[in-house]
This record gives structure tokens, C-alpha cells and sequence, in this order.
């Protein structure tokens, strides 16, 4: 239900971030079939990679956790309320995302690591690395 939420609300912005020259792409950690289920089921208007062995969770330095403590189970009922119902988990359930923006030249502009499930890095942030008037800090 996070990934869910989380393409919903970068999918919500998407035209915004565009418009700042930048583009979105998702890596999920399943299958290219799974990918592209989520894509067609989510109206996913970006692009989607995948990397079911995790090495760029790795590299990113993303953390994995099984999020059962009360501030999951409360992202998760918030989640919920919204329509980001969870479905079959597919991929690794225990891998938990992040945010980051990078400039063409490979910088790190912004980065937020999901602690646990439902600790999503806020969209208004990416948007504001992207703006050149914006002091970055990761």
C-alpha cells in the first residue's frame, strides 16, 4: 500500500516536477511483469525500472525494516483512509523506499530514506531541490 501511495502522490505532481526540467523514475524490487502490472493498475505516468536483486537499494543506501511498530500501523491506516489499499505484496516486503534527486550530472541534489513503512520523503521537498534558488541539503 506505501509504493501505492507514493506513485499516487508523485504521479499527482508530475507535471509540476516536468515543468522544473526534471523526470521521474521508480525502481521497484520485483519482476518486469510485476512492473508492469503496477503501472497499468496504478496509472503509473512515469517510468518504472526494476531491480528484483536490490543493488540500488543497496548503493542508495535504503534501509529495509518490518515496520510493525506504531507509527507503521498508524501511515498504514492513513494509507488506508486514503484508498491505498494493500494487495498482494510483490517484491520484497521488507524493502523500504526513498526519494532522491539527482542532476544529469550525477549530483545529489536531495535524499530522503524511508525508515519504516509509510515514512515517505515529501513531494514539496523534491520540488524545492529542483528550484535553483533553493539552499540543498540532503
Amino acid at each position: 500500500m506505501f509504493c501505492r501511495e507514493q506513485a499516487a502522490r508523485l504521479n499527482a505532481r508530475l507535471a509540476e516536477i516536468e515543468q522544473l526540467g526534471a523526470r521521474v523514475a521508480a525502481i521497484g524490487n520485483g519482476t518486469p511483469a510485476m512492473a508492469t502490472d503496477f503501472i497499468e493498475q496504478f496509472d503509473i505516468r512515469f517510468e518504472v525500472l526494476t531491480d528484483p536483486q536490490r543493488i540500488s537499494y543497496r548503493a542508495a543506501g535504503l534501509n529495509r525494516s518490518l515496520g510493525l511498530d506504531p507509527r507503521g500501523l498508524y501511515a498504514a491506516w492513513g494509507a488506508l483512509r486514503a484508498g491505498h489499499i494493500q494487495g498482494r505484496t510483490k517484491g520484497d516486503p521488507f524493502q523500504q523506499g526513498g526519494l532522491m534527486v539527482i542532476a544529469a550530472g550525477g549530483e545529489l541534489l536531495w535524499r530522503h530514506s524511508d525508515g519504516r513503512p509509510g515514512n515517505h520523503g515529501d513531494v514539496d521537498r523534491v520540488l524545492d531541490s529542483l528550484r535553483p534558488s533553493t539552499a540543498r541539503a540532503t
